[in-house]
């Protein structure tokens, strides 16, 4: 059998399904094999937010020794490694009205149907088109300046016009390896885990931990359901009981079709860094540019700038 998985989303739950026809899957993994210079092990680093390929896991030790191992990537768009890799996906995404649902499947998981095999194609050939350690406290403040420790910089201020405000958030020093290094946390922790700087392991749903998870993937649901965890709208200060305090942005793509959220935080350096789902924790855009400013930066289809929010340590602690 072999498991796949179209590593599209940062936020929301990737589609995943499985082949369980053993004719089906050596056929599937003869097409893979056939060129294994398009293959690699796991997501490159320069993919960024998007559709970014393919896991092909196998799910028993006789099609593993047919792949020579048990999981490889696909790598599509900009990280491509030729041009077979689209018909590649093709092949893959036709096999979802062939396959069965992962027995683990999330509860925002999307239906294995017709419209899923869509979807994916779509946006296959949208980005095959396309390509040819510790932290201290600074002041955050609306109305009036800034006040920061030395080469740090003043974070972007809200469109909103309001009265003076200072608060005061904690930047963390960017360490990809907490997030890269270890498969189990790279896997199973996304945009929403970087955003509160807290490993869950369940690929954490803004609200679900407060059992009022978002029910529609728009800048206000997403928002409602960050704000039940336990976020603060930008400048709606936290105590200092409540450190770390990061600021962070929320992004959205609104569809058509392509509809997911992505989040950012604040580091110290200053930059902003994210994790788009699955893949590697980074701090450059989908243009490879460092992000000095999510507002700004090349966001691929998260066209939408929900706004800035802070997050505390009962909103980390609370977060599934």
């Amino acid at each position: 059998m072999l498991r796949i998985t179209a590593d599209i989303f940062s936020g929301r739950s990737n589609p995943v399904w499985e082949v369980r026809d053993g004719a089906e899957a050596r056929a599937a993994l003869r097409a893979l094999t056939a060129d294994r210079g398009l293959l690699t092990e796991s997501a490159p680093a320069a993919s960024g937010l998007g559709f970014r390929g393919f896991q092909v896991e196998t799910l028993g030790d006789d099609h593993a020794s047919d792949l020579g191992l048990a999981s490889v990537y696909l790598p599509v768009g900009a990280t491509a490694g030729g041009a077979g890799a689209a018909e590649l996906g093709e092949r893959l995404i036709s096999l979802i009205g062939r396959s069965e649902s992962a027995g683990y499947a999330a509860e925002d998981a999307l239906p294995l149907d017709e419209s899923l095999a869509t979807f994916l194609g779509a946006q296959l050939e949208a980005v095959s088109s396309a390509t040819g350690t510790a932290s201290r406290s600074t002041r955050d403040t609306r109305g009036g300046e800034a006040t920061a420790a030395p080469g740090q910089e003043r974070a972007p201020e809200d469109s909103e016009s309001a009265a003076a405000v200072t608060c005061y958030i904690e930047r963390t020093a960017f360490n990809p390896g907490f997030w890269n290094n270890d498969a189990t946390t790279l896997a199973n922790n996304n945009c929403y885990n970087y955003a509160s700087n807290w490993r869950t392991n369940t690929f954490a749903q803004p609200g679900r931990g407060a059992g009022a998870m978002y029910s529609a993937v728009t800048c206000a649901e997403v928002t409602r359901g960050a704000l039940a965890d336990g976020m603060h709208r930008r400048f709606d200060c936290f105590p200092d009981t409540e450190k770390p305090r990061p600021l962070v942005a929320l992004v959205v793509a609104p569809g058509p079709g392509f509809i997911d959220y992505h989040w950012y935080r604040l580091q110290s350096e200053p930059f902003w860094g994210h994790k788009p789902g699955r893949t590697a924790a980074r701090n450059t855009d989908n243009s490879g540019v460092v992000i000095g400013n999510p507002e700004t930066a090349n966001r691929g289809p998260y066209t939408q700038f929900c706004g800035y929010f802070y997050g505390c340590n009962t909103q980390r602690n609370r977060i599934r």
